[in-house]
């Protein structure tokens, strides 16, 4: 009897283990891995609970100095978005009427590069995302430190790897950039990443923690856009008006702020990096 009840036992688990690791090697479609890890972020469904995110950053910079910041983003899905950003001399609001399609901006000072850099990816890699759009094929099993991946990569220096038991990101890299995602944070039926870091190669260059709370009922005024004009977005508000080709035989990604000065005629007379 002893032996029946030990064999049971044992069954139960290795046929959860067995079921799990089916499934991990079955489901290795990438389009539909991504639709599945994007439709458990918070803010994507109608079902999900209003909430508030923040994110305490650590902001390096190319000489390795240590800036911080704090990035707080509050949502009442499918209705109202609002980010709040403050580092140093900058801050800025940002409020989204999903409902009326109205955005309302407001900054001052120069934002860090580095909080470019992590809005490109807070809440999925963007850049990656676009480019592995043209290469959606089956992924491969990889591990990193030990824990099993699957990953999709265009074989040019992208990739995009998921955690196969719990359908989300864990990592995704665009030539010499590397971001991981770690410590998911449940928020109702959805969920945050509670750790997000950005390297340039071995480099940190943003270290992100994270904090989710849900939110019965928000300050008022605090998603209502003011009746004061928006400001200009900085990204948007210039065109380009003349490129050159970019030599991709050592391809690298990543922002650069620069300085310029331009004379009368617009012509640039000097250019100095700033990060």
């Amino acid at each position: 009897m002893r032996r029946y009840l030990l064999i049971l036992l044992l069954s139960a688990p290795l046929a959860c283990f067995m079921q799990m690791h089916a499934q991990v090697m079955m489901n290795t479609d990438y389009s539909q891995e991504l639709k599945q890890a994007v439709s458990l972020l918070a803010g994507t469904s109608a079902t999900d609970i209003a909430h508030h995110v923040h994110y305490d950053l650590k902001l390096y910079d190319r000489d390795g100095r240590i800036s911080t910041a704090t990035y707080d983003i509050y949502r009442a899905p499918l209705l109202y978005k609002r980010v709040d950003v403050k580092a140093d001399n900058f801050s800025r609001t940002h409020i989204t009427s999903e409902r009326d399609h109205k955005e309302w901006l407001s900054f001052s000072g120069n934002s860090p590069l580095r909080i470019f850099d992590f809005e490109q990816i807070v809440e999925r890699p963007l850049a990656a995302i676009g480019r592995l759009s043209q290469h959606a094929e089956n992924m491969q099993h990889e591990q990193l430190e030990g824990a099993p991946l699957l990953c999709a990569n265009d074989n040019d220096g992208t990739s995009i790897c998921f955690n196969p038991l719990i359908h989300l990101i864990s990592y995704a890299q665009m030539f010499n950039q590397t971001v991981m995602y770690d410590q998911w944070l449940p928020i109702g039926a959805h969920t945050v990443p509670g750790s997000i870091r950005i390297f340039q190669g071995k480099k940190l260059l943003v270290e992100a923690t994270g904090t989710v709370e849900p939110v019965e009922k928000f300050p008022p005024g605090l998603m209502q856009i003011p009746d004061t004009p928006s400001q200009v977005d900085p990204m948007t508000a210039h065109k380009v008006l003349h490129s050159k080709p970019i030599d991709m035989t050592e391809a690298a990604y990543g922002n650069t702020a620069i300085a310029l000065s331009v004379d009368e005629k617009g012509h640039v007379t000097k250019a100095d990096v700033i990060d």
